[in-house]
């Protein structure tokens, strides 16, 4: 048993006689409930001052709970990572699975919206289109000056998009509030993964960069692939 799954019953069903009889006919709960002792109070007699054993136990429990607090913290962050690192995983089998630029693409959005819970995701190759089939993927270079911040950083940007942006990333989707830019690795040219969300706060200034940097790098690598490969052809 523990204080979760304790259950609490009404105080005026239970007489301190009642309790005083269980612990006498139970002397070792406290050994079998030992977490209840964080909670129960038993201050010495040295009014007006605090005697030096009760201000040690305030301390330690003061302690034992700042540290319980960090440590669910820490798992809830173990646990966010591990949901990350499985669905890194499962776009990486989806870029590899993929057999050509528009199959590579499509299964990217697909699985950043349905994995990651994005609402809006595109790619976007800063290029003529050249009889692609996934003509949405090309925009004209001339939008380049929109995301030129973006490529001479060589990191992505977080925040709220630009009109300019909107136009040529979101398809001047007006109702998306915040966005996550991330340059992609090419060995030529310049492509970008454009996430849009609704939500005002859902990719503000601050947050990290490291895993979003990563998904460009490995998202550009696997399309450098079948741009070489269109190139050929």
């Amino acid at each position: 048993m523990n204080q979760d799954c304790c259950e609490k019953l009404p105080v005026e069903s239970i007489t301190d006689t009642q309790v005083a009889a269980f612990l006498l006919e139970n002397a070792d709960f406290f050994v079998r409930q030992a977490w209840l002792l964080e909670h129960v109070k038993v201050p010495h007699d040295c009014s007006p001052a605090v005697s030096l054993i009760e201000y040690q136990v305030s301390l330690l429990r003061r302690t034992n709970r700042t540290l319980c607090d960090q440590i669910d913290t820490l798992v809830r962050i173990a646990r966010t990572n591990d949901t990350l690192l499985r669905n890194m995983h499962e776009l990486t089998l989806a870029l590899f699975q993929s057999d050509s630029l528009a199959d590579m693409a499509t299964s990217v959005e697909e699985c950043l919206r349905e994995r990651f819970q994005l609402e809006c995701v595109a790619l976007r190759l800063f290029q003529p289109t050249e009889g692609s089939v996934r003509s949405d993927l090309h925009v004209s270079p001339h939008h380049l000056a929109a995301v030129q911040e973006i490529f001479e950083s060589n990191e992505p940007y977080i925040g709220s998009p630009t009109p300019q942006q909107l136009d040529c990333l979101f398809e001047a989707d007006s109702t998306i509030r915040s966005c996550a830019l991330v340059p992609l690795s090419l060995r030529e040219g310049k492509g970008i993964l454009a996430i849009g969300s609704r939500d005002r706060q859902r990719f503000w200034p601050g947050l990290g960069k490291v895993y979003l940097a990563r998904l460009g790098e490995v998202i550009g690598a696997r399309m450098d692939v079948f741009l070489a490969r269109e190139s050929c052809q």
